[in-house]
């Protein structure tokens, strides 16, 4: 299983964006807003990497929004937001802990608007290299 071919996330005021699949290999993938032009794209970036080895190895995973947009002199100017999640490969980081957090932080951004989080099967995905 992996993330799908086209993902579809609400912006702050709740409308849909399509993030549609461009490329995908062994270290991520990436995907592009369908209603952004090559030229001021808006961009959802997946990548995933090992530090470390043995009983020291950290899974890193790598979430990435970008979006682009020209200046009045034409100039291109790149606002980038990323969330990284790196996991100690050890059974005491558990993917409850993992998820924890993450709605510790959803919750911190939402304002404290956020009161339970039903499944994050996007986060199970991601935490296994699947994005």
């Amino acid at each position: 299983m992996s993330l799908a071919e086209s993902i579809v996330l609400d912006d702050q005021s709740g409308d849909d964006v399509t993030y549609k699949k461009t490329r995908s290999d062994s270290s991520g993938s990436s995907y592009i807003d369908t209603s952004t032009t090559l030229t001021e794209p808006a961009q959802l970036v997946f990548k995933h990497s090992v530090n470390g080895k043995g009983s020291e190895a950290v899974d890193r995973h790598l979430v990435q929004f970008s979006r682009t947009k020209l200046n009045t002199a034409g100039v291109p100017r790149t606002l980038t937001c990323n969330f990284t999640i790196a996991v100690p490969r050890d059974v005491v980081i558990t993917s409850t802990i993992v998820k924890d957090q993450i709605a510790n932080l959803v919750d911190f951004l939402a304002d404290g608007a956020i009161t339970s989080i039903a499944a994050m099967t996007n986060v199970d995905a991601l935490l296994r290299g699947e994005a």
